[in-house]
């Protein structure tokens, strides 16, 4: 059972291109006092695989994909109807895209595939664990295929409903959890509808969710490479950023050992979760 009354974990969303560091950067979760619980939904989490898995969990969740049959018969119905029909064409297999209930499935029940060993619902872990999704682009596809299937052009009412799929889940992550969190997500740069100017944010669905993300987070921090360093930011100007747990600067050693740190400095104490017999 969580400690409610006790100070929760931080929530971080981290972004930014690919190639700069993002899922490595886990790595020092291992020595910041608390165990890492990683959800994959995209490739490349290899690098991670020389942790002991008694110090890194992680749950695999391959992304949505359409077989070439598939494709070619959607290429097919390209060049016979309108691209009005096809948006409105209502999906056959919806029933095979199941990857996002899989996913919630396992928040709901967190099954490590390295060790075989249960941990149960994450909304009743502690502050001795952190969750961390990488990423939100394979979210979103899930999302997205769960209402669609493989239909290839989407109508607005489907980019709306996967689009509340993906707010839920970020919602829930940050609110209904006691335990830190981790959301990694990529990069695009977005107009933003009340100034006009463009604003590097996090890639998701639609233009109307990214700008929503940030404010569910108590840091949101913009990954980068300079040179052959890989550094953080939150003082970039062309994005939307907050530092409650890290400096407000452009040059950021990428650790989350400092994050933790300040953390407790503000009355944070990790509290063991409880065990439930089976």
């Amino acid at each position: 059972m969580t400690n409610q009354s006790a100070l929760p974990g931080w929530n971080m969303l981290l972004m930014g291109p690919s190639g700069v560091g993002k899922t490595y950067s886990i790595r020092t979760l291992v020595d910041s006092g608390v165990i890492p619980f990683c959800i994959f939904t995209e490739p490349g989490f290899e690098v991670l695989g020389d942790i002991p898995p008694e110090k890194l969990h992680w749950n695999y969740i391959r992304p949505a994909t359409s077989s070439w049959e598939t494709d070619i018969d959607n290429h097919k119905k390209l060049n016979q109807f309108s691209f009005k029909a096809l948006a409105d064409m209502a999906p056959a297999d919806k029933k095979d895209y199941h990857q996002f209930i899989d996913f919630l499935s396992v928040l709901n029940n967190y099954t490590c595939q390295r060790t075989g060993e249960n941990f149960g619902n994450t909304m009743n872990w502690n502050t001795d664990r952190c969750l961390v999704v990488d990423g939100l682009s394979g979210v979103g596809i899930m999302a997205m295929r769960e209402w669609i299937g493989s239909k290839s052009l989407m109508n607005q009412g489907d980019w709306g409903v996967a689009m509340q799929g993906v707010e839920t889940f970020v919602q829930k992550l940050c609110i209904g959890t006691q335990c830190h969190t981790v959301l990694i997500a990529h990069v695009e740069r977005e107009t933003d509808d009340q100034t006009g100017s463009t604003k590097v944010m996090a890639s998701t669905l639609g233009k109307k969710l990214a700008p929503k993300l940030p404010r569910f987070f108590s840091d949101v921090v913009l990954a980068k490479r300079t040179g052959t360093k890989f550094e953080w930011d939150t003082a970039d100007p062309t994005t939307d950023l907050k530092s409650r747990n890290l400096p407000l600067s452009s040059h950021i050693e990428p650790d989350f050992k400092q994050v933790m740190a300040k953390w407790k400095a503000q009355g944070g104490t990790i509290h063991p979760t409880e065990i439930r017999a089976k």
